[in-house]
């Protein structure tokens, strides 16, 4: 009867609200795993690196699932926490990438205007606005095969290789950009990156911290170490951040809109070259792990920034080892794993 019909619809109803209950439980209880089993991953590995301090921050689209604040026995000499302000070395190139992608965004520049456009001593030269952030410009000083940092006159640059055909990770060419971007704005480096990228995104921990101007939350390397930024070297290391702030960037990229467009987010995840040394996959001062569906900053002595854009999930991971890796300890792939981590994490 219509009774027993009416039953019948309530029961299914309920056993579908059981089943999506169920489904949620499995879900949370897999993420917790999965989460305990990185907690692991991070103890492991800052044993390996001499017991390490290290700040960690884990979301998934935009919900915050873990952060730690370890202060490896307080060998820092200070305390590690939410507010402490730590030096990140190559990451500071991605947040160079994302400057540069906000003055193509506004038409300031493009990724494929010559350096010459801007500065004098690279008039008749190939070398582009991409190749730089692409660590394929070829430019040595003097002839070098090495490329060196802070040259004092880039009429000492020589391109001893055709622009984007090597890949050779060239600090030299992130001093190219910097002054580059300089010329191109009229703007200070450190005044446009505040302007174009950290004032909009509220980074307000984030910036340069210059010899004698660090406070009690700026972390030393070790204990009384410090490693400060240096006018000229700033586009690819020197910036300070807090993990939070950190993460808040890598969460940006998600979504760089209206900064820039999703168009020209995805330049920056674009193959461009291969380190040899670890057959490390780069696009435009991002390291790429596009296999795995994950792409990643990372920073002199083991900090990286992992982003899963198909499951919305944010790795952050900050160190400051205190001896050299055990064996058994490679950077490239815990990279990787941070990227699986954070592919498993969407995948309940």
């Amino acid at each position: 009867g219509s009774n027993d019909t009416s039953e019948v619809v309530v029961r299914k109803k309920f056993l579908v609200v059981c089943a999506v209950l169920l489904v949620s439980v499995a879900a949370m209880a897999d993420t917790a795993a999965v989460l305990r089993e990185l907690d692991t991953y991070l103890e492991q590995t800052a044993g390996q690196l001499g017991d390490s301090p290290f700040a960690a921050v884990v979301s998934r689209n935009g919900e915050l699932l873990y952060e730690r604040y370890y202060d490896g026995q307080r060998v820092l000499g200070r305390p590690v926490d939410v507010d402490s302000r730590w030096q990140v070395f190559s990451i500071t190139k991605s947040f160079a990438a994302a400057l540069v992608l906000s003055l193509c965004q506004d038409e300031i520049m493009s990724l494929d205007d010559t350096v010459g456009q801007y500065l004098p001593a690279f008039d008749g030269t190939d070398v582009t606005i991409r190749h730089l952030l692409s660590h394929t410009s070829g430019a040595a000083f003097a002839g070098s095969k090495t490329p060196e940092s802070l040259p004092p006159d880039f009429t000492r640059v020589d391109i001893i290789t055709e622009p984007g055909t090597e890949f050779e990770y060239s600090n030299l060419g992130m001093l190219i950009l910097e002054r580059t971007l300089e010329a191109a704005t009229g703007k200070d480096y450190a005044e446009l990156l505040q302007e174009k990228i950290l004032d909009p995104l509220d980074l307000d921990s984030t910036g340069y911290v210059y010899a004698g101007s660090a406070t009690n939350k700026v972390l030393p390397l070790k204990k009384n170490q410090f490693h400060y930024s240096v006018n000229g070297n700033r586009a690819g290391a020197g910036l300070y951040t807090t993990a939070r702030d950190l993460h808040l960037f890598g969460l940006f990229w998600l979504d760089p809109v209206p900064i820039f467009s999703r168009e020209l987010r995805d330049e920056a995840w674009t193959y461009h070259g291969t380190r040899e040394s670890d057959q490390g996959r780069y696009g435009l001062l991002w390291w790429l792990f596009e296999g795995d569906g994950g792409y990643v900053m990372s920073g002199r002595e083991f900090k990286i920034k992992a982003v899963v854009p198909d499951t919305g999930v944010v790795i952050t991971v900050i160190r400051y080892p205190q001896a050299r890796p055990a064996q058994g300890y490679r950077f490239s792939d815990d990279k990787r794993a941070m990227v699986l981590f954070g592919k498993r994490l969407g995948q309940e």
